[in-house]
This record gives structure tokens, C-alpha cells and sequence, in this order.
């Protein structure tokens, strides 16, 4: 956890806590999940799924759809909404009275629990109204774009909420709509968790933890084993040009030592002296080094190709191949491939790749690999683990909850 952070008592709260793939439900289950691994105490709330249950906070409720349908007609069904909205704010009380901050998803600004809404903007104490959709913004829902109370409770900015919304669009529906100051509706956009996506398996996620990988940007992926046709000193080099303007680089050398040359062992001790003398110690890793105390080399078939997904490019700066089967590799994995200029890599990659001359020196390897990370597929992807990559995104969410927390 941020140390600026303290531990919080959260309460989340939702028509339903049942997962839905992208929808509001999955967002909030990955904010708790991430929010507890953390360090808070988070109660989920909800209608129904797994969470604190209140059956009247669910939006296919009988009683909740009866008044949506009434509100929906022009009618402010009042005595059916006061009696339920009433009866809502004694059931959460229990619920939320021990709580620092509650968090409600796309209650306060959609239709489908005014009664919810309500008791919520009624009840004070530190509200985030975390805003995913907006109605009074959408023609969909002309039927809720009503004057008067109880309508105006998903127009008007209600006493003592912070509003949060998911992206600038949002957060200038909101301000436009409620007269809010963009400085007062904070922006934290959904998220994405990259190890997930990628499917990566224990051993990976446990190679990428132990050689610091995680947070690399780049991470730059070299799939070949440590043999001197490989031309390791090359990537090396490369690498000691491209630090001082990626000082977040890790370079990942993947391959064992080469098993038909007693020669190999000597070029990997001049390898790590290399490596040493250019400061790269904690930089670029052998992967070989993690071996396990059987001494089994730790990268297997599904790992390498879990690698390659975590790879913002991959490396061949070989001066020989008979083939060249990572070209096809990063191909599969759509990460850009930066290999020498010689005819069998040509062929393979059929001018496919970010190529650099036969022989140069590692500064136009790097040269070749700052092309390759300036494509618009590498500055989309770098974009978003850097900016929408859950570990990001928390950190935006803890320091609402901070901001919050201290007003309350």
C-alpha cells in the first residue's frame, strides 16, 4: 500500500455483486479485490451475488421495478418511494455505521434504484458516487429526465457526495450537468489486470516477480540461449545505450546455456562481466540463473510463450541463424521484433521486423529498438499497463478514498 495511505473501513455498494464480463459488477469485485489485497476492510453490498445482502438494494426487485415504472410514467410514486427508501436506509445502517467511506456504483446517477439512491444522499457521512453512467445524458432514459423531486436526485450534485467518473467524457457530462468544477469530479478510469489477460501461470508470474520484471518498461524479451553466435554482448550493449532514457528497462535473456560447447560456460562468466562493467546488475537477467535446485532451467514451452505476451519487443541480435523460429514466435505474440539485417531473418520476416546492420555496435541496436517501441501498437500497449494497468488505477482510488476520508 501507498505509505501516504492508510488502512480504511470500505463499504462498495451495487445492485448486484454478481460478476458480469466488463460490466459495472466486475469493476467494483476487481476494486475490492484490489483494495483488500491493500490492506482495507471492505464489505461489499449488493442486492444480490456474493456480498452483504439487502434484497431491496437489487434493481429487479419487485418493489424497486413497481416505482422505476411509475417514475418512468411521470409519476414520483412518493409514498411508495419514502416508505422503501426508508426502509433501505434502516437496513444498511447496521451495515455502513462502522464504515470511513462508502462507495456507491452508478447508484446516484442511473435509474434503477431511486429508492436506493435516496436513502443513500439522505443518510450524510462520506458518499463517493462513482459514476460509470450518466441518464440524464442519454436518450435512453428521456423517460427519467423529469423536473422535480425525485428525478433531480440523478441530475443535482447531492450535499456532502464526491463524484468520481470512469473518464474525462464523464467527468464533463457530470460537471455540465450538476455545475460541479471538473477540479471536484475526480477521473479513475477503469483497469485491467495484464497478467490475467496474458494468462500467465505460476511459474511466470513467479520468474517475473524473482527477475523484477513486473514493472519493467520496456521489458525487452532475448529468446535465444546463451551461445556466442547469439551475439549476447550486443544486446548488452544495447541495452547499457537505452537505459539512461528507460531507466524502468529490463532485458530478459530466456534461453540455457548452449549444451554443445564447452566454451559456452566461459562466455557466460564473460557475459555477467559484461554486464557488470556496463552497471546493468538488476537490469538485464539470465534467466538461466533462477534455476531451481534441481538445477532444471526454469523456462519451459508455456512459459516462453507467456513471456513473449509480456514482452514490448522482442530481440534476436544473432549474427547467424539456419532459420530464426522467434521471428514466428513474436509474431504470434504481436510484440515487435528488432533482429539483425542478415537474409534468413529477412526472409522469415518478410519486412515485418525493426531491422539493425550485420556487425554495427550496440548503439544502432538501440536506435533499431526505440524505432520499434515508438509504433503505434507499442504506444498503445505501454499506455495502457503504465496508465490503466490495475496497479496504476489503485493508486487513483486510494487517494480518493484518502481525499474523502479526511473531508468526512
Amino acid at each position: 500500500m501507498n505509505r501516504e495511505v492508510r488502512p480504511r473501513k470500505l463499504a462498495l455498494i451495487h445492485y448486484t455483486a454478481s460478476p458480469v464480463t466488463g460490466g459495472v459488477e466486475s469493476v467494483m469485485a476487481e476494486h475490492a479485490r484490489l483494495l483488500r489485497a491493500a490492506g482495507h476492510d471492505v464489505r461489499v453490498v449488493a442486492g444480490r451475488g456474493d456480498a452483504e445482502l439487502v434484497p431491496e438494494l437489487d434493481s429487479r426487485h419487485p418493489e424497486v421495478e413497481a416505482v422505476a415504472r411509475r417514475l418512468a410514467r411521470g409519476d414520483d410514486a412518493a409514498p411508495e418511494l419514502e416508505d422503501l427508501s426508508g426502509r433501505i436506509a434502516e437496513r444498511l445502517r447496521p451495515l455502513l455505521a462502522d464504515r470511513d467511506v462508502v462507495i456507491a456504483h452508478n447508484v446516484l446517477t442511473m435509474p434503477f434504484n431511486v429508492p436506493l439512491a435516496a436513502a443513500l444522499a439522505g443518510e450524510g457521512g462520506p458518499l463517493v458516487a462513482w459514476t460509470h453512467d450518466l441518464a440524464w445524458v442519454n436518450p435512453r432514459y428521456a423517460d427519467y429526465q423529469r423536473p422535480g423531486w425525485p428525478w433531480s436526485l440523478l441530475r443535482e450534485a447531492q450535499p456532502g457526495v464526491r463524484y468520481v467518473t470512469i473518464s474525462r467524457l464523464r467527468q464533463r457530462e457530470v460537471t455540465s450537468l450538476m455545475g460541479l468544477a471538473p477540479a471536484e469530479v475526480p477521473v479513475v478510469p477503469n483497469g485491467v489486470d495484464p497478467a490475467a489477460f496474458w494468462g500467465l501461470g505460476p511459474v511466470a508470474r513467479d520468474l517475473a516477480r524473482r527477475a523484477d520484471l513486473e514493472g519493467a518498461d520496456p521489458l525487452v524479451l532475448v529468446p535465444v540461449r546463451i551461445t556466442r553466435r547469439k551475439r549476447l554482448e550486443l544486446a548488452l550493449a544495447a541495452a547499457a545505450c537505452l537505459l539512461p532514457a528507460h531507466p524502468r528497462l529490463r532485458m530478459a535473456i530466456s534461453g540455457p546455456l548452449g549444451p554443445h560447447s564447452a566454451d559456452n560456460i566461459a562466455h557466460a562468466d564473460d557475459l555477467m562481466r559484461q554486464r557488470s562493467a556496463l552497471r546493468l546488475d538488476g537490469v538485464v537477467h539470465f534467466l538461466h540463473e533462477f534455476a531451481g535446485p534441481d538445477g532444471e532451467h526454469p523456462v519451459d514451452d508455456r512459459t516462453i510463450a507467456e513471456l513473449y505476451r509480456m514482452a514490448d519487443l522482442v530481440l534476436l541480435p544473432s549474427e547467424s541463424e539456419g532459420f530464426g523460429l522467434p521471428v514466428l514466435e513474436a509474431g504470434l505474440s504481436r510484440a515487435p521484433l528488432v533482429c539483425a539485417d542478415i537474409p534468413v531473418l529477412r526472409e522469415v520476416a518478410g519486412g515485418g521486423a525493426w531491422t539493425f546492420p550485420a556487425g554495427c555496435g550496440g548503439d544502432a541496436v538501440a536506435a533499431a529498438a526505440e524505432r520499434a517501441l515508438a509504433s503505434r501498437a507499442a504506444r498503445l500497449r505501454r499506455r495502457t499497463l503504465n496508465g490503466y494497468g490495475w496497479p496504476a488505477v489503485l493508486e487513483r482510488i486510494e487517494r480518493v478514498i484518502e481525499q474523502v476520508g479526511r473531508a468526512g
